[in-house]
C-alpha cells in the first residue's frame, strides 16, 4: 500500500466515511450485466446450494438445489444456470464489425458477482461441468458441458488486470473508495456498502453493526453463515428429504419452504448489488477503459469461434510451457492497466508520484534544436528538457516514459537524474510524437516554465518464445509414474467414476 492510499484509509477511519481513491472508474460497467449471486452449504465445497441471476433489479431468478449432495439435483441446477447465462451470452454473439478475418463482436458479455467467493464458486461450478458426458450411464444435458467451458473461460479472463467481463463488485467499489477497514473485510459487500452508502437513517456506526449480523445481513456468499445452515437449513432440507415418502403434496410444500428459506437469504444481497451498480454508474468511466473493453471484445470473439469449430475443454491443470504463457500474459496485463489508469487518472498518478514510480514537475530547460544521428544513420530530433521536481525519484537512467501532460505520442527516455538541495533535477530526451519533420511540430517540445508529468512506458514488446512442449525443460517435465499432461484432452475426461446418490 502507498502512502497516500494508507492516508486515504486513515482519512476514511477518522472520518467514518469512505474517501475516492481515483477521479475515474476503471472497469467498464455494461448497460445490461448479468447479475448472478452463488450460493454454497458452509463446509461442503463444490455443493452448490441456489444462485440468483438476471439482468434487472425486478427480472431474477431464483434456482435453489433442495438437496445439494444429490447428484441428479446438482446437474439439473446447473442446466437450468447454464440456459440462463448461455442464452444471455448468445445474445452478444450476433453482431460482428471489421471486414474479413480481423473481424469480431461488437460487444461482449459481463456477469457481475459480489466478491471474490463468488468467481471461485462459478469456477468450481465450471470444473464441476466441463467434461461432464451427454452420452451413457450418467449423461447430463448438452448444455451443462458448454456452460462449465464457457464460465472456465471467464474465470480465466477475470485473472487478468483491466479485463471486464467477469468481476467481483466488491473489487470495484474497493478500487474507487478507500474504507477504513481491511482488504479483507473489504470483501464482505455489506461492510463496504456500509461505508460508502449505509442505508437511509442510519449511521456508518450501525450499518457496519448490522453487516456484521448475520440474521440482518446474510452473507454475500458464497457459503452461507454456519449459524443458518443449523438453525433453518439442515432441518428444512430433511423435512424435504423426508417428504419424498409422504406424497407430491408433502413434496412440494417441503420444497416450497426450502426455497422460500434460501430467498430470504439471498434477496438482500441482491438488493445491495444492484444499489452498488447504481452507485458504480455515477462514476465517470475513465478514457482508455473503452480501449481495453476493445481487448475483451477480440477475446470473447476468439473463444466463440473457437467453441463453434468444437474446440476440447480447457485443462484440467495448466501445463509447464502453459503456466509460463499464462503468467507472462498476466504480467503484461497488470503492467499495461497500471500504466493506463496512472495515464487516465491524476489520482492514481498522485499515488504513484508519492512511491517514487512517476514524477511531476516544472521545465526549467529545454533544448529544442538538438539533433542526432540514429542507429539508420538518419538525422533525427532529440531534444532534452530538464524539470525540477519535488517527488521522490526511483527511476534509473534509460527509463522510457510517457506523459498525460503532453499530446498523444509524446514519449521520452530518462538522460540523468540529480539531486539538487530538496528537489531533483530530471534530464529527459525527447524520442517521439514530434511529427516526422526534422524540426518538431509546434507544443510537442516542453517549454521552460511548462508543468508536466512523467510515468515509466509499459510500451510494446514482443511476446516471449517458449519452447515447445516437446522441449520441456526436464525440471518441469512429468515424472515416470506422472500423467503426461502436455497431451490432448483424454477420451475418457469426462467419464465419471461415481453412481447416482440417495
Amino acid at each position: 500500500m502507498s502512502m497516500l492510499s494508507a492516508l486515504a484509509h486513515v482519512e476514511a477511519m477518522e472520518t467514518l466515511e469512505a474517501v475516492h481513491q481515483t477521479e475515474f472508474r476503471h472497469r467498464r460497467l455494461s448497460g445490461r450485466p448479468l447479475v448472478i449471486i452463488p450460493l454454497t452449504m458452509a463446509g461442503e465445497a463444490g455443493a452448490p446450494l441456489a444462485a440468483m441471476v438476471g439482468t434487472a433489479k425486478r427480472d431474477m431468478t431464483l434456482l435453489v438445489v433442495p438437496q445439494p449432495r444429490n447428484r441428479d439435483q446438482r446437474f439439473t441446477f446447473a442446466a437450468d444456470l447454464g440456459q440462463i447465462v448461455m442464452r444471455y451470452i448468445d445474445s452478444y454473439r450476433q453482431d460482428r464489425r471489421g471486414d474479413g478475418e480481423r473481424s469480431h463482436y461488437s460487444d461482449a458479455p459481463q456477469i457481475l458477482v459480489p466478491n471474490h467467493g463468488g468467481i471461485k464458486a462459478l469456477a468450481d461450478l465450471g470444473r464441476m461441468c466441463r467434461f461432464r458426458s451427454t452420452s451413457g450411464p450418467y449423461a447430463v444435458p448438452d448444455v451443462v458441458p458448454e456452460f462449465g467451458m464457457w464460465l472456465t473461460f471467464l474465470v480465466d479472463t477475470s485473472e487478468q488486470a483491466g479485463t471486464s467481463m467477469l468481476m467481483p463488485v466488491t473489487a470495484m467499489l474497493s478500487e474507487h473508495w478507500a474504507t477504513g477497514q481491511s482488504t479483507l473485510e473489504d470483501q464482505n459487500l455489506a461492510s463496504l456498502m456500509a461505508w460508502i452508502a449505509p442505508p437511509d437513517g442510519l449511521s456508518v456506526e450501525q450499518a457496519l453493526a448490522d453487516a456484521e449480523n448475520p440474521d440482518i445481513c446474510p452473507p454475500a456468499g458464497p457459503a452461507t453463515s454456519p449459524e443458518f445452515d443449523n438453525r433453518h437449513l439442515a432441518p428444512a432440507i430433511q423435512r424435504f428429504d423426508a417428504a419424498h415418502t409422504l406424497g407430491p403434496h408433502d413434496l412440494a410444500t417441503a420444497q416450497a419452504e426450502l426455497r422460500d428459506l434460501v430467498a430470504e437469504q439471498v434477496k438482500p444481497t441482491w438488493r445491495m448489488m444492484w444499489t452498488a451498480i447504481s452507485l458504480l454508474r455515477s462514476v465517470p468511466e475513465a478514457p482508455r477503459t473503452a480501449k481495453r473493453f476493445e481487448r475483451d471484445c477480440v477475446s470473447f470473439t476468439s473463444y466463440s469461434d473457437y467453441r463453434d469449430a468444437g474446440g476440447f475443454p480447457q485443462r484440467k491443470r495448466d501445463t509447464a510451457i502453459g503456466a509460463a504463457q499464462r503468467l507472462s500474459r498476466l504480467e503484461r496485463a497488470l503492467a499495461d492497466f497500471e500504466a493506463d489508469m496512472a495515464f487516465d487518472d491524476p489520482f492514481v498518478l498522485a499515488d504513484r508520484r508519492s512511491a517514487g514510480e512517476a514524477f511531476a514537475g516544472t521545465v526549467e530547460e529545454s533544448v529544442p534544436g538538438r539533433m542526432v544521428t540514429t542507429a539508420k544513420n538518419r538525422r533525427a530530433p532529440r531534444p532534452y528538457v530538464t524539470l525540477r521536481t519535488d517527488d521522490p525519484v526511483r527511476l534509473a537512467a534509460g527509463t522510457k516514459l510517457i506523459s498525460p501532460s503532453m499530446p498523444a505520442g509524446h514519449k521520452a527516455v530518462i538522460a540523468s537524474v540529480h539531486p539538487d538541495g530538496d528537489t531533483t533535477l530530471v534530464t529527459v530526451e525527447v524520442t517521439g510524437g514530434m511529427g516526422r519533420s526534422r524540426t518538431p511540430n509546434p507544443g510537442t517540445v516542453p517549454e521552460p516554465g511548462q508543468r508536466l508529468a512523467y510515468l515509466p512506458d509499459p510500451g510494446w514488446r514482443p511476446t516471449p518464445v517458449f519452447p515447445a512442449s516437446d522441449h520441456t525443460p526436464w525440471t518441469h517435465s512429468p515424472g515416470p509414474d506422472e500423467p503426461d499432461t502436455d497431451s490432448a484432452v483424454p477420451e475418457d475426461a469426462a467419464a465419471e467414476e461415481w453412481g447416482h446418490e440417495d
